[in-house]
């Protein structure tokens, strides 16, 4: 089993489901399943060889899902590009990974001299409509024109199956068991810390994580999940794999920006599922009309790209009590899902990421690799089929996070008396100030619990006396909340060796495309403002 055999085996047997939804267009999975053919056929008559790199840059688009499977259908390895990114470091990317082909949007075509100026070895291009192609000796095709996709709904005449949810999650499961340790997807780091680093996930890794994940969300083929985020983003791509291998329905939308119609969508697709990272549950609830909707058919929220605050997670439960919200930690390098927390375990377990996601072990130890008592901090490490391959040509970065087996995944936790883990932070945001260590994350749930308070973002940084000081940049939407305000609060609910130093107050912060908080661009802009 390879992860195109999700697709085909969804389109064998619930043909006649929608398979996905973008604005008007609609899209069957036998529709589906007879694009990703055609484009499939076409990869495979290039001179691309299996195991050559096909970098995906598009945004999240019905094009983008058969390509993607496309690509997975023809043997070959996808590289998904956020779209965000200068020109320069996609083409570092596509360099890096010694990309032999691209498929990508019309709409990025005026990027097209940057991006090829210093890329030698790609010889394929293929762009989602016609355009003008002005590049000698490399290979032009439409999408349009390959796929002659019109998104007209057919009639199709399903195959008549007594095969229940249960029954194709049995059967799911018990393929998963031979599934080829074999590079599948290369997914670049935001670079956060340097230059981007190519996670290397193979087939048995991401089948693995999804099968897990489809277990205790309890997806079946009535799903369907709004997607917010892009799929570029291994989260993004998580919510793509778990619905297409249950025959469930992905209904795109790439109008975050606008909440309101993001909420309009919600409720015409009937979605049964939203997923997002703390800052989209933070926009809805503060700057929107969701938590005054009803959404009689959504089932569950899911949260993880980062903590969540307890405080934006009650928001969020008492908004809607009647819906399950799953609470979940993981990583690129483990594809991604690590942990889970259960929706009846929320308000018993507030503050947690849960327990180990099924086929994930899961270990907290101190700085030699061995396991910590129940209650104490110590580095999360992860085990199982999900964990990664390694990073692609970095030698020098599997030594550091992969060992024995085991990836190292630099956050902090403990482990409470039932098995479930709290993170306390990233070992490299902790705050050494005046000799004493202090979480970033535990300074910034408390300064969200502020009334007023919609993001903050807390980091050190440097102080002649204290080697490192605390400075919180806040973003607010009352005008009475000071710096006085912010650390009067922390005052009260923190150690005094915690409270924020330096308090700056901010229209708002800079973000990574995902939704995430991008610190390093938020200190470089802080920079310039001095």
């Amino acid at each position: 089993m390879k992860l195109y055999d999700f697709l085909e085996l969804s389109a064998e047997r619930f043909g006649s489901n929608v398979a996905i939804i973008h604005g008007n267009q609609k899209v069957r999975y036998t529709d589906l399943f007879n694009s990703i053919q055609k484009l499939s056929e076409k990869l495979l008559k290039t001179d691309l060889q299996s195991g050559d790199r096909v970098a995906l840059w598009c945004e999240n688009s019905i094009q983008y899902v058969i390509s993607y499977f496309a690509i997975l259908k023809s043997d070959l390895v996808i590289v998904p590009v956020d779209t965000s990114l200068h020109p320069e470091q996609i083409n570092f990317i596509l360099n890096d990974c010694s990309t032999k082909g691209l498929i990508t949007q019309s709409r990025f075509s005026r990027y097209f001299k940057s991006v090829f100026s210093n890329n030698t070895q790609l010889t394929f291009v293929a762009t989602d409509k016609s355009i003008s192609f002005p590049f000698e000796g490399i290979e032009y095709y439409s999408l349009e024109d390959i796929i002659n996709n019109k998104n007209e709904n057919h009639s199709v005449v399903e195959k008549k199956s007594s095969i229940t949810d249960s029954d194709h999650f049995v059967y799911l499961k018990a393929k998963s068991e031979k599934v080829p340790h074999e590079l599948a997807t290369i997914f670049y780091t935001s670079g956060s810390t340097g230059k981007s680093k190519g996670v290397m996930l193979s087939h048995l890794n991401l089948i693995s994580n999804t099968i897990g994940t489809i277990e205790y969300l309890k997806l079946t083929n009535r799903d369907r999940v709004l997607v917010v985020l892009p799929f570029y983003y291994i989260y993004g791509n998580s919510l793509l794999l778990t619905h297409m291998a249950v025959g469930g329905t992905v209904v795109i939308e790439n109008r975050f920006a606008y909440p309101e119609t993001a909420l309009a969508t919600m409720e015409k697709e009937r979605v049964t599922g939203f997923s997002g990272v703390p800052s989209t549950f933070m926009i809805l609830l503060n700057s929107s009309s969701f938590p005054k909707r009803k959404f009689p058919h959504l089932r569950y929220f899911t949260q993880a790209g980062g903590a969540m605050s307890p405080d934006v997670t009650k928001k969020l439960t008492d908004a809607f009590p009647d819906k399950e919200i799953y609470i979940m930690y993981g990583q690129t390098e483990a594809s991604p899902r690590v942990t889970w927390l259960p929706p009846d375990k929320l308000q018993d377990k507030m503050g947690s990421v849960g327990i180990e996601v099924p086929g994930v072990s899961v270990k907290i130890v101190d700085e030699s690799g061995e396991e910590v008592p129940v209650g104490t901090e110590g580095e999360i490490i992860v085990g199982g089929n999900s964990v990664m391959m390694g990073y692609w040509d970095q030698s020098n970065g599997h030594d550091k996070v992969l060992k024995d087996g085991w990836l190292y995944t630099g956050d902090l936790a403990r482990m409470d008396d039932d098995g479930y883990i709290f993170i306390v932070g990233r070992i490299k945001e902790i705050i050494k100030s005046g000799g004493n260590r202090v979480s970033a994350k535990e300074v910034e749930e408390t300064v969200l619990k502020i009334d007023g308070v919609t993001e903050v973002a807390v980091f050190g940084v440097e102080d002649p006396v204290q080697g490192e000081a605390i400075k919180a940049v806040v973003v607010k939407n009352d005008d009475d909340i000071s710096v006085k305000t912010i650390r009067d609060f922390c005052a009260v609910n923190l150690a005094s060796h915690k409270i924020p130093k330096f308090v700056t107050f901010m229209e708002s912060l800079p973000k990574y495309q995902t939704g995430k908080i991008n610190k390093p661009a938020l200190k470089l802009e802080l920079t310039k403002i001095k």
